[in-house]
């Protein structure tokens, strides 16, 4: 009596690993109507948090002007978008994307600034002094005032 061969079985084995290796990774190339499933989501991430954004800051708009307060619509924005979050009124999920975004391009909105202040040359020039001064001691009081309000609330927590 001769032992049957262990030989097909091992090929099949063999096989089998290499027809799944090869299945995995057509799996793992992403399709041309996955690139474009993801790039429309993308693209309504993107629009829903402009949106939410903009819906903030005319809401902010409105309130200044309803009330003629002379307070920037912006920063009264940004707090009512952060009131919201807070509240759990907007999820972070949805506005994350836009704001990762608009961060990753933030220093490109700082160039109008840049050429404004070659405009007013002269007049930096004629005030320098005062502009250092300031600046200065406004970082230094910013500082002490932290530095104040910190130990003030560690003592608190104590």
């Amino acid at each position: 009596m001769t032992k049957p061969s262990k030989t097909p079985l091992t090929q099949h084995k063999i096989n089998t690993a290499q027809t799944e290796q090869i299945d995995s990774s057509k799996n793992n190339v992403p399709s041309k109507k996955n690139k474009n499933v993801e790039l429309l989501f993308n693209l309504l991430t993107l629009l829903l948090g402009c949106f939410i954004i903009l819906l903030f800051l005319s809401l902010a708009k409105a309130i200044t002007t309803y009330f003629q307060i002379t307070f920037p619509a912006s920063i009264l924005g940004m707090l009512l978008l952060f009131l919201a979050l807070s509240l759990g009124l907007v999820k972070l999920s949805w506005i994350e994307f836009t704001g990762n975004l608009v961060l990753k391009y933030l220093a490109l909105l700082f160039i109008p600034i840049g050429v404004g202040l070659v405009n007013y040359f002269e007049l930096i020039a004629t005030h320098w002094l005062v502009i250092v001064f300031s600046l200065f001691f406004t970082t230094l009081l910013t500082l002490f005032m932290v530095g104040h309000c910190y130990q003030w609330l560690v003592k608190e927590d104590k």
